[in-house]
């Protein structure tokens, strides 16, 4: 099985040339817009290797990083829910990614991406059954690996610097290192088959020794230790005092590192034989010079081992255990649903439902039961949505509902049923939804512009009415934020009863949010209150703007139409300060996203992983039609 290594070799520089030249704006915008979470990295073999490289770019961002395997990422579940998760896979199909990734969507995490060099991978399938998932695949030309990880590891690496440093000039900088190769020749010279190797490192050594450690022991080319530079000063030295006679020192140099290695490597004994592989680049770029020149280093140890690490050659029981099923040995026996845990867990904010105490679990457990009973016995007559993030998601923010909504929409209003829409926009959501719906349904549809202080009928083209007098409280505001010096741009703009702010730059938000919410409470304005979206804050005077405004309206419609007078309200921020608060404060509403703590209102009964759109579709396909009304039963 595998490929020959050395013909790999001969394919590595081509390899990373087309990793250089993949797009990798998309992948860099997600990843770093939530850089603010801390990010596990999750690979297997050879991928644990980019794992650690990713760590060192992630970190480099300022935000902890951990390189994990699948199995670890299970041990780490209680610490999921508030952190990024990336997993990084050749093939996008081995037991143990496939394990981890559904264990990491089990516990709802803030994100999940994936690096595959395969595309329509199991791991993409995976990826296209969730909503807080991304994926991105590429088809690398050199094709499947041989035994080791190699030009799909020089893909990662090139990709992952590529991301990270969206900016530099990313053209193959490698160059044939002679001196190196001459090093190289010597140092063979001077082992043999039985010798130890200790690898030491420093910055962006740490996941090349990370990748020899895998490469020597996967391949049984020799045995192998790693350790940085100071931490071999900490007794890890005393190996050569014991084991000197067959034993070497592969010392991994950036210049960051290099005055340090050279006072570590000029207090060891003279004979012992010692292999500087060295780069003379600072950045990130290093790494992609150590192992590519470390990929000769394994060749060479394959020729004294008389094994080709590309196929070693692999005993029967090694393919059982790679492929060994082991997802059952976990199963934590419980009682309830994954539905149930996840909707208990987003109430709570707990990260796991294990670490919630008996009595915990007893309480949100009926309350639970209790929501679903009321929500199943009610009977419908009005169905009230948010708009972004609940109806329309961030990609389609500038295009309109998304189709699928559009389509249920039209059926339930199909059905007789009316429809409101709380929204803190103004006429785009108007124009957008006349687009979607049509016009005979338009009678049907009740539209609460700006938080619903202004409200009227899809049909009425005159609203919303800006000719309305501006609040005073809100102008002044608006007058502060545009004379106030701010790092980054800030984009206010006031409307009669809200004043809107946004941020030009997406990512730049977390550097204005506070300062903004200090500006505003330390008016001490009467009735002002701060509401916020997925993409901007909304600050109103709450005695004109509420979107619990809509409900009324809706109700004498529906009684006017003879159906049901309960409403079901559906909305993504339900946790104060989300601009759906008060709206899913009533007692029939179900969060897409986020919920409140209350235990009798503003459930999210999605499925794990499931989030915003695909929640509320979620939702929509559980309604239950009759001549009068609806009725909604989640299972």
């Amino acid at each position: 099985m595998g490929k020959p290594f050395k013909k790999e070799l001969e394919k590595v520089r081509d390899t990373l040339d087309w990793a250089l030249d993949q797009p990798a704006d998309e992948v860099h915008d997600e990843i770093l817009h939530n850089s603010k979470k801390p990010l596990f990295v999750v690979g297997s073999g050879g991928s644990l290797s980019a794992c650690s490289y990713a760590v060192q770019l992630y970190q480099q961002h300022g935000t902890m990083a951990k390189s994990v395997t699948p199995l670890e990422l299970f041990y780490s579940r209680s610490t999921l829910r508030q952190s990024n998760i990336l997993f990084i896979s050749a093939s996008g199909k081995n037991t143990d990614i496939l394990f981890g990734y559904k264990t990491a969507i089990g516990y709802e995490p803030n994100k999940v991406y994936s690096l595959c060099m395969k595309k329509n991978s199991p791991l993409a399938k995976l990826a296209s059954e969730s909503s807080i998932t991304k994926s991105f695949d590429y088809n690398i030309p050199s094709g499947k690996d041989g035994f080791l990880a190699t030009n799909s590891l020089v893909a990662f690496f090139g990709i992952l610097y590529k991301i990270f440093n969206p900016e530099v000039n990313t053209t193959n900088k490698l160059t044939e290192d002679t001196i190196f190769l001459n090093d190289l020749q010597l140092f063979i010279s001077r082992i043999s088959p039985d010798f130890t190797f200790t690898t030491l490192y420093g910055g962006w050594g740490q996941p090349i020794a990370v990748d020899i450690e895998s490469k020597l022991a996967e391949a049984a080319l020799a045995d192998v230790l790693i350790s940085d530079y100071r931490n071999f000063g900490h007794g890890r030295h005393h190996w050569f005092d014991k084991r000197k006679s067959n034993s070497a020192i592969i010392a991994l140099i950036t210049p960051d590192e290099e005055k340090l290695a050279e006072k570590t490597l000029a207090l060891l004994p003279s004979d012992i034989p010692i292999l500087r592989i060295k780069t003379n680049f600072t950045d990130a770029f290093a790494s992609i010079d150590l192992l590519v020149k470390s990929f000769y280093l394994i060749s060479e140890l394959g020729n004294i081992q008389n094994i080709d690490p590309g196929r070693p050659g692999v005993p029967a029981f090694g393919s059982k255990l790679y492929n060994l099923k082991y997802s059952s040995l976990y199963d934590l026996n419980d009682r309830i649903s994954d539905n149930e845990k996840i909707a208990i867990v987003r109430k709570t904010d707990s990260p796991t439902y294990h670490q919630l105490s008996d009595d915990e679990r007893k309480y949100w457990s009926e309350a639970h039961k209790s929501f679903k009973k009321q929500l199943k016995a009610a009977r419908f007559g009005t169905i009230v949505f948010d708009y972004d993030g609940t109806l329309c998601s961030a990609k389609n923010r500038f295009n309109g509902v998304d189709k699928e909504v559009a389509a249920s929409l039209i059926d339930i209003l199909e059905k007789g049923i009316v429809i409101g829409i709380a929204t803190g926009r103004g006429k785009s959501v108007r124009k957008d939804l006349q687009k979607a719906i049509p016009e005979q349904y338009w009678s049907r549809i009740i539209i609460g512009y700006y938080n619903c202080s202004d409200i009227g009928f899809l049909s009425e083209n005159h609203l919303p009415d800006k000719t309305q007098k501006i609040d005073s409280g809100l102008q002044e505001i608006y007058d502060m934020l545009n004379t106030y010096k701010f790092p980054v741009e800030v984009l206010p703009e006031i409307k009669p009863n809200q004043l809107t702010i946004e941020i030009k730059e997406k990512g730049d938000w977390l550097k204005v949010r506070t300062t903004i919410i200090h500006l505003i409470m330390n008016k001490n304005l009467p009735n002002i209150q701060i509401l916020e979206s997925s993409h901007s804050m909304d600050v109103i005077n709450q005695n004109k703007a509420s979107k619990l405004n809509i409900l009324d309206h809706c109700t004498k419609l529906a009684t006017r139409l003879q159906l049901p007078e309960a409403c079901l309200c559906i909305g993504d921020k339900g946790q104060w300060p989300g601009n759906d608060y008060q709206l899913l404060s009533h007692p029939f509403s179900l969060s897409v996203d986020e919920v409140s703590p209350l235990n009798a209102t503003c459930w999210n009964l999605s499925k794990p992983g499931i989030k915003n759109i695909r929640a509320t579709l979620y939702y929509l396909s559980c309604l239950q039609f009759s001549k009068k009304g609806f009725n909604i039963n989640i299972q």
